[in-house]
């Protein structure tokens, strides 16, 4: 069992801190990439699979960064 304290000493980790600023600076160059139309395509299937894909994979950042105590006990209660 996790304790909201070792939480909360897993959030002031110098290495969780690190991982923090790299999966935002992630995040920000998908949405940088995205602005730019660098996931498009001649075809329309293959342009919605790679924004399918690249929005997955900005939600699991975020699904990481954005991750409280209470959300991660209603994870492991599953």
């Amino acid at each position: 069992m996790i304790t909201e304290e070792d939480f909360n000493a897993w959030l002031g980790n110098s290495v969780t801190k690190v991982v923090m600023k790299v999966l935002d600076a992630k995040r920000e160059e998908l949405r940088q990439q995205w602005e730019g139309g660098s996931f498009t395509d001649y075809a329309s299937d293959t342009t919605a699979l790679v924004n399918v894909g690249n929005l997955g994979t900005c939600k699991g950042y975020a699904f990481v960064q954005e991750l409280t105590y209470e959300q991660l006990e209603g994870e492991l209660d599953d």
